[in-house]
């Protein structure tokens, strides 16, 4: 078997490992090892795709903040079309959520972030299929922004290209070992050595990381399930914004000139091509039909996709706490792709040896608060994370 050197292995090429493998070909020779025949074939191929600064939980959504000037902005040459294109947020609070709204709506604005709150009857402007009723208020977030992910992760390869990285795909990791300071990653047809290993793997990385000899990390796959349907005949869809509950139990947007909608379910799966599940299915149609006006007369997609998550719903990255040249880019339960960006720059400092890029560090964001080694994650039981802001339905 022929061995290849590089100073950098990225294992995994959804989101994660492409722009982590781009913020670290600027430093070495990177090579990134995807299982699949293509890049993206997971998670990142299954994503609602937008910017808003609001979804997620806190330090996530603090990621996305330092990932917008990249994504509205890219570099020259970095693609060919934009990355985002306008198209709102907007988050429906029942009664009993309204402190919950209002502390988002606070934490938005000490991040310079643009958001209005209104009543549910006033949210009606924004998305005239809600119902009102269902509602005591709104947050809309006009910024929140549709990302184009195969622009967004070409971009990323291409460039990593251009610079002497490597992606090999079907390219399954089937040993990974350290000896006299290097690692040494197998694979069906070739052997790489580096002195650092990213594992941007999603949903498999306890898999990889179990092939590194390392102990139990809690960091673990679910299923999300989406539903795709048209909208009411003559709506004008195309100014809706991407709307939630902020008791996280549905989400919808226009796509493509029809409806997607999410149950936000969170099935615990092992790592595997996610298929949709039908009584997901059914929950997110009774979802809709609940909560706006709109009525679901035939499903024309579904899909299931990966989400992995901590227990506490908060980013992983950064060196493994049995050995710091192990670097974690794990648990975006969602966010990878609109966070990624600022993502990628937190692993790469990590991979380096550096201190975390000053503007990501002035958010709150630390080596601690992240760790794989913090006790959640390092908790050996097995324990599953549970949906922290899901609430009572009642």
């Amino acid at each position: 078997m022929s061995t290849e050197i590089a100073d950098f292995i990225v294992i995994g090429a959804g989101i994660a490992g492409a722009s982590v493998a781009y913020e670290l070909s600027l430093h070495g020779k990177v090579v990134v090892l995807e299982m699949e025949s293509a890049a993206g074939y997971h998670s990142t191929g299954r994503s609602a795709a937008v910017m808003s600064e609001n979804y997620g939980p806190a330090l996530w959504s603090r990621l996305v903040t330092a990932s917008r000037a990249f994504l509205e902005t890219p570099p020259d040459g970095f693609a060919s079309v934009p990355l985002v294109t306008p198209r709102g947020a907007l988050f429906l609070a029942r009664e009993h959520e309204q402190a919950k709204l209002a502390t988002q709506a606070d934490e938005l604005r000490r991040r310079g972030a643009t958001i209005e709150l209104a009543t549910a009857e006033e949210a009606l402007r924004f998305c005239p299929v809600i119902k009102a009723t269902q509602f005591a208020s709104a947050l809309y977030e006009p910024d929140c922004k549709d990302i184009d992910t195969d622009a967004l992760l070409s971009g990323y390869l291409r460039v990593l290209r251009s610079r002497g990285g490597q992606l090999i795909t079907s390219g399954k990791v089937t040993g990974l070992k350290r000896s006299a300071g290097v690692w040494k990653v197998s694979t069906p047809t070739t052997e790489f050595e580096a002195p650092v290993v990213v594992n941007a793997a999603g949903g498999w990385v306890q898999e990889i990381a179990s092939l590194a000899g390392f102990s139990y990390r809690n960091v673990v796959p679910f299923r999300r399930t989406a539903v795709v349907f048209d909208p009411p005949a003559g709506s004008s869809i195309h100014t809706w914004p991407m709307t939630f509950d902020v008791a996280e139990t549905f989400y919808f947007k226009p796509e493509a000139g029809r409806i997607m909608v999410s149950p936000v379910d969170m099935s615990p799966s092992e790592p595997c091509d996610a298929q949709a599940d039908e009584l997901e299915v059914a929950i997110a149609i009774d979802r809709i039909e609940t909560f706006t006006t709109m009525e679901v007369r035939t499903v024309k997609h579904k899909w299931g996709g990966l989400r992995t998550f901590a227990p506490d719903h908060e980013p992983v990255i950064g060196s493994d706490p049995e050995e710091r040249s192990f670097i974690w880019l794990a648990g975006q339960g969602g966010n990878g792709v609109m966070a990624g960006a600022a993502a990628a720059r937190l692993a790469a400092s990590f991979a380096l040896g550096a201190d975390i890029p000053s503007d990501i560090a002035a958010l709150g964001i630390t080596p601690e608060n992240v760790s794989p080694g913090r006790t959640c994650v390092m908790d050996d039981s097995g324990t599953l994370p549970v949906v922290g802001n899901l609430e009572s339905l009642e």
